[in-house]
């Protein structure tokens, strides 16, 4: 019997020895869950599990060469199908590139797939079904998949992708195995990082607290870690984590301006010294961060900027108060020391606790001009 292996999917052992001993022992389920943040590699574990259940190689499956990879891995097998992905793992293109807007699955598409299960397999041994974002399924829509979980035909695997499984219903929840994707530690990240790519290699030489950036931005998922490193500045700033980081970089430049230089590297090369700031002027700033498109993802970056200021507070407060530990918002001691001696630490503890309430109270606030104005205020108190 041929050795299964899925070492292109790194790390994530429990994750690859409950699979393969499930499919080395004939214990396959007819559906499976894979939860995970987004670049977890949901999309690459599905592509693979597929292609080891119908691999010809005698030797190791899958083994990726071998005519029924190649047409599973590039999706071209009319045995194979895939709804909800916004790109193919292994088509070049990055999954983890982040999309402008949610696309929710419908039933029409549920109940297509329904009809084409139970008709026989054509080249393949199984009939394999990949559902990514199994959490934007209408309840109409999980519901029709309902019906063929509980009566799956013969030869039948589905692979459903996720990234919160309570947006699932408890009866489907109830009829598939469900495996979680590892999330990195960002040492463990960092140095699959730099051991399998050349460009984040390259990075950490040129750039370290760039990509070190880029791993605490990930989220432990080394496909999101991937794009940071490969990402034009364009798709950088469409990226919600980046553009929160990246405006609260901004708002904290903007308050503690007058303390710095032209060639201070808090104000990133921006604006030389500036007037001591006004409600007015951060409130402009924040909105200056928006894209004003429309009210629900003004709010949706409003919300990610004021996760990343909490975050930021936080590292101040600890710099204030001299505790050791590590700083999940700056890449270094350096910045967040400079900043925190222009405060009391009881000021940072106050900003970071009205912040963290600030964040909890905006899904009930539609307003994104008072939520604004709340914001400034709450910063405004770092400076008084």
């Amino acid at each position: 019997m041929a050795r299964i292996s899925l070492e292109c999917l790194y790390g994530n052992g429990v994750f690859k020895e409950t699979l393969v001993r499930a499919i080395t022992d004939g214990r396959l389920s007819h559906a499976y869950l894979f939860e995970g943040v987004q670049g977890s590699g949901k999309a690459t574990a599905a592509f693979l599990s597929a292609a080891t259940l119908c691999c010809t190689s005698e030797e190791v499956r899958p083994c990726m060469q071998c005519p029924t990879c190649r047409k599973i891995l590039s999706a071209q097998s009319p045995d194979l199908s895939v709804i909800g992905l916004d790109a193919l793992p292994f088509d070049g293109h990055d999954p983890a590139k982040p999309t402008e807007k949610p696309r929710s699955i419908g039933v029409d598409a549920i109940r297509a797939l329904r009809s084409d299960a139970y008709i026989l397999p054509n080249d393949l041994e199984y009939k394999l079904y990949i559902i990514g974002h199994a959490d934007r399924m209408t309840v109409q829509a999980q519901n029709a998949l309902l019906k063929i979980l509980e009566e799956p035909p013969t030869g039948a695997v589905f692979f459903l992708l996720c990234e919160n499984r309570a947006a699932l219903l408890p009866t489907v929840l109830s009829r598939v195995q469900r495996l979680n994707m590892e999330q990195f530690s960002d040492d463990a990240l960092y140095a699959l990082l730099c051991r399998y790519d050349r460009e984040a290699s390259m990075l950490s030489a040129r750039d370290d607290a760039l990509l070190r950036l880029y791993v605490r931005l990930a989220d432990g998922a080394y496909g999101r870690a991937l794009f940071y490193v490969h990402a034009q500045k364009k798709e950088l700033a469409q990226d919600e984590a980046y553009a929160a980081h990246e405006g609260a970089m901004q708002c904290l430049a903007l308050l503690f301006a007058d303390s710095y230089s032209d060639d201070s590297p808090v104000l990133r090369g921006g604006e030389g010294v500036l007037e001591r700031p006004s409600l007015t002027s951060v409130a402009a700033r924040i909105t200056s961060l928006l894209p004003g498109k429309d009210g629900a993802e003004n709010r949706s970056r409003l919300r990610a900027l004021t996760g990343a200021l909490c975050v930021a507070v936080r590292d101040l407060t600890m710099c204030a108060c001299g505790v050791e530990g590590q700083l999940l918002f700056y890449p270094s001691h350096e910045q967040p020391a400079v900043l925190a001696a222009r405060c009391r630490a009881k000021t940072l503890s106050d900003t970071g606790r009205a912040l963290c309430v600030l964040l909890e109270d905006m899904d009930a606030n539609p307003n994104v001009g008072m939520l604004t104005r709340s914001l400034a205020g709450v910063l405004m108190g770092l400076r008084r």
